[in-house]
């Protein structure tokens, strides 16, 4: 599939068929995942597959008391502006779609970064923007993940609501102390079919040669 159609028909995928997805598969997307440029080549990433009911189950309900965390907090409450090309009404009621239905997603991938993988000094000025330069490192592969994904006709959606409760899915998880959550990733093949997405033009968002400069 071409780079620019699989990025122009990625679309979050929230309702999926109970059709397995297979370990090849998996392990594929995830070789592409790790093809992502990152910073000083760390390769900070860790990445924990998940298909046990019981484990999706918990940390399906870890998501919904953080979604709903989200969706009650006053900031959003008190929201009074929203473009409505955003289609926001849509996305939060397919949210909480997915919210309720998480755990029967085939395949859930929690993404990781892994904060000893990197070389940045823990310490002095450099310290305070650690964490993010390995976060940064972590997103083109996450977006690799996602696009491999619908290479191979597969859907995924980008969440990042189990990060609210993260010390309680790290220890559903196992996970060691110097892990820290990026993303919770449901992974299978759609129900409903791929299509355009629906975007805002790119020319209300550029600036040329500074913050006033459009593109006439």
């Amino acid at each position: 599939m071409d780079v620019l159609e699989a990025m122009r028909t990625q679309r979050s995928v929230k309702r999926f068929k109970p059709d397995p997805v297979s370990d090849h598969d998996i392990r594929t997307i995830l070789t592409a995942a790790t093809w992502a440029p990152n910073g000083h080549n760390a390769q900070p990433w860790e990445f924990i597959v998940v298909k046990d009911a019981e484990l999706k189950k918990r940390l399906a309900d870890l998501y919904r008391e953080g979604l709903q965390f989200l969706l009650d907090h006053p900031l959003r409450q008190g929201r009074t502006e929203v473009d409505e090309r955003t289609f926001e009404k849509t996305m939060i009621r397919k949210s909480v779609y997915l919210r309720d239905h998480l755990e029967k997603s085939p395949v859930l991938i929690v993404v990781a970064m892994n904060l000893d993988k990197h070389n940045l000094p823990r310490y002095g000025v450099l310290k305070a923007i650690r964490t993010e330069a390995v976060y940064t490192s972590i997103m083109p592969c996450v977006q690799n993940l996602m696009l491999a994904a619908r290479d191979l006709g597969l859907g995924t959606c980008l969440t990042t609501a189990l990060n609210i409760l993260e010390e309680d899915a790290k220890i559903a998880l196992g996970m060691p102390e110097e892990t820290q959550i990026i993303a919770l990733i449901p992974l299978g093949y759609p129900a409903d079919d791929f299509k355009p997405v629906t975007r805002i033009p790119a020319a209300e968002f550029t600036h040329w040669d500074g913050w006033q400069g459009r593109d006439d």
